[in-house]
Order: structure tokens, then C-alpha cells, then sequence
């Protein structure tokens, strides 16, 4: 088991953040901390369904994030702020002083100063090829103009999807049937987050590629139902 001295999982309660614990303790490669924000809302019980997808590990959303946590031994501090903004997350991170934040907060919520300006880099995986697919459920749009997907992993700044990139990887269509927005979509950033964290751990820093272009790629908004329908009916069978 190794821990990442220094690094922070600031968490809400969400699939990404089940994926994220379950695939870095299944690597057995931890965050050294975890400040997870808000409560856990009830969930039905999950069928039981396929671990991976095209080799890629599937989570179990059958198994809280906290749970999760505490079954790999990782320090959690809970607060019951949502919202990533508040002054009291402010305060925590401040507290627990590390040198790089995993970022996996609720959907629709955009990092503002003053965490920004902590100057503590904020990483985040962002499910579509940056720049090309900036925006709201970007792996749909790929699927339909590519019938594949992709993960950019950043480092956040002001704006939407326009930080740094430390790493791309392109991904095959899962199958037809897979439960895309609460597995695959959380699947796909944890497998890059895995590879970019190995990076860190062997060199003590995060690689950078090329900058992006704010004036480059495209900017997406949430999927319109017919064409999120017409993109699932392009999966391959399973």
C-alpha cells in the first residue's frame, strides 16, 4: 500500500467520488487525506452487474464513499458544507496543508477564489478530450461524432475546462447496456486519475502538456434527451 504524502481527496458524495476510492485502493495507491463535503443522500441498492468494461474497473455503487474510505485506512474529515466554496472548506484545507488537492466536488459546482487562490494545484478529470470537448456531458457529444470517449486530467484556473492538462487518454464505447453517467463516465476519469497520481508518486510532480487555448475547441451544454437516446443507440453490443 502506498500513500501520497501530502495529497488531499476533496470529496462530495457522488459516483466520480466512489469510482475515484475504488479504483486507487484496488491500486492500492491513497490519498493521504479525505475532506468530504455534505452528507451521502439514500441510494437504492444496485443490481449486480459487471466489474469492468473493456478492462476498465467499473465501480460498485453498492459501497458508500466513506465506507470505502475506511476500509483502506484513509483519514477522513467530514463537514457538512456542499458547497466546495464555503469558508469553512477553506478553513479545512488551510488545516490539513497539502501540496495537492484531488478534486472530485458535486456536479454543477465551479471552483472560486479563494480556494483558487490558495495557490494549491486542484486536480480534476474531466470526461471529454480537452480542448475539443469542453463543457456538460461531453462523452455523449463524443460518442455521437466519434462513437468513442476520452479523459483529460487538469489543473483547475477561473474558467470552465481551460486549465493545464497533465494528461489525455482516449477510450473505446462501453457496451451497449452499461449504465454510462454512474459507472462508465465516473470509470473512465478514475482509470486517468490512477495514471496521472503514478506520475506523481515516481516524480514528485505533476506533467504538464501544452497549454490550452482559451480561444481554441468547443464548449458543450447538457445533452438534449433525443440526442443522448441517439447516442446510446451507437454502442456497440455487448
Amino acid at each position: 500500500m502506498t500513500v501520497l504524502s501530502g495529497v488531499l481527496f476533496l470529496a462530495g458524495h457522488t459516483s466520480r467520488s466512489q469510482a475515484y476510492a475504488q479504483t486507487l485502493a484496488a491500486h492500492q495507491l491513497l490519498p493521504a487525506h479525505a475532506l468530504l463535503l455534505g452528507e451521502p443522500e439514500p441510494q437504492p441498492q444496485q443490481p449486480s452487474a459487471a466489474t469492468q468494461v473493456a478492462g476498465i474497473f467499473l465501480p460498485d455503487l453498492n459501497i458508500g464513499l466513506a465506507d470505502s474510505l475506511r476500509a483502506a485506512n484513509v483519514p477522513q474529515t467530514r463537514l457538512p458544507e456542499r458547497d466546495v466554496n464555503a469558508p469553512e472548506v477553506c478553513a479545512a484545507i488551510l488545516e490539513l496543508a497539502p501540496r495537492l488537492i484531488i478534486f472530485s466536488g458535486y456536479g454543477g459546482q465551479l471552483v472560486r477564489a479563494p480556494l483558487l487562490e490558495l495557490g494549491i494545484p486542484l486536480l480534476h478529470v474531466h470526461s471529454g478530450w480537452l480542448p475539443d470537448y469542453r463543457g456538460s456531458t461531453t462523452l455523449y457529444y463524443s460518442l455521437l461524432a466519434e462513437r468513442s470517449c476520452a479523459a483529460s486530467a487538469i489543473v483547475l484556473d477561473a474558467r470552465i475546462d481551460t486549465g493545464p492538462v497533465v494528461a489525455r487518454k482516449h477510450y473505446p464505447a462501453p457496451p451497449a447496456g452499461t449504465d454510462i453517467d454512474r459507472r462508465f463516465d465516473p470509470a473512465i476519469r478514475a482509470d486517468l486519475l490512477l495514471q496521472v497520481l503514478r506520475g506523481y508518486h515516481s516524480t514528485g510532480h505533476l506533467a504538464q502538456e501544452p497549454q490550452q487555448g482559451h480561444d481554441v475547441g468547443n464548449t458543450y451544454y447538457v445533452i438534449h434527451p433525443v440526442l443522448k437516446h441517439l447516442a446510446l443507440l451507437s454502442l456497440p453490443p455487448p
